[in-house]
């Protein structure tokens, strides 16, 4: 067994350096596809609107001379790709692509793209430090408090929807001065609700102590009562097992359905 970790460990460590080799070997023709045809098509095609000087969009292809380029930002290649498939690209009133040519680069972008996702495979890269959404932070509130009526994040600046068009992205959620102040107003408004207890911290609709007084023994009454009620089923159900007389029975076990209409 002992010896059979160190042969295990050095299977992995050869593996992963075929792995690599075989990965680096791939970007070589990947990059010699891409010098010689995808590069020229871009040029043909894409520079008019999308070069170092127009950034139409915020785009600029020019920058990509070598596969290291396309390789240093695979993102902007996955919007490239999702404007060929939607048609975005290119406008009408400029010369197309031929059908055959279509196929190609967009072959060409998502077999990359996959070259590259399994190449990266195990590095997340940087992990955002985020906040939570506005939506996020107002059900976390209802799950900790109980109460549904509570909107905290109302008075919050409504969330960015990032290149990706969601609302919860990390780079996305940014935390401003503002927005702490906005925040620590939230606490105070959902600490107006707390109720403080011998037994700990619960949560009323109101604010006043008055009316959470009320609710509270409101809410003590009903637990009470539950447990009475259960108490005197399980009292009722040992009367019946241990006394078959119906007097007893009438007396001091009424059926359920009696029990559901006090």
């Amino acid at each position: 067994m002992k010896r059979a970790i160190p042969i295990a460990i050095a299977l992995v460590f050869l593996s992963y350096k075929d792995a690599k080799a075989a990965s680096t070997e791939d970007f070589e023709s990947w990059g010699k596809t891409y010098t010689q045809r995808v590069l020229p098509l871009a040029e043909l095609y894409c520079f008019d609107c999308h070069d170092a000087d127009t950034k139409k969009g915020e785009l600029d292809l020019q920058r990509f001379g070598d596969l290291s380029a396309v390789r240093a930002d695979p993102k902007t290649w996955q919007n490239v790709l999702f404007q060929l498939e939607t048609g975005e690209m290119q406008p009408k009133d400029k010369p197309q692509l031929s059908a055959e040519d279509r196929t190609f680069l967009l072959d060409w972008v998502e077999r990359y793209l996959h070259a590259e996702a399994g190449a990266q495979a195990g590095d997340p890269g940087p992990v955002m430090i985020r906040r939570l959404s506005n939506v996020e932070y107002t059900y976390t509130i209802h799950d900790l408090t109980g109460i549904d009526s509570l909107a905290p994040a109302r008075e919050f600046p409504v969330d960015g929807a990032a290149g990706e068009g969601f609302t919860n992205v990390g780079e996305a959620l940014t935390m401003s001065p503002a927005l702490v102040g906005k925040y620590l107003d939230a606490a105070k408004e959902v600490a107006e609700h707390a109720v403080l207890l011998p037994e700990g911290i619960e949560f009323s609709r109101y604010t006043s102590r008055r009316d959470q007084t009320n609710e509270l023994i409101a809410r003590k009454k009903k637990s009470i009562i539950a447990i009475l009620m259960r108490s005197r089923v399980t009292i009722c159900h040992r009367i019946s097992r241990a006394s078959n007389s119906p007097i007893v029975l009438e007396n001091y076990c009424p059926s359920r359905s009696t029990w559901r209409q006090r």
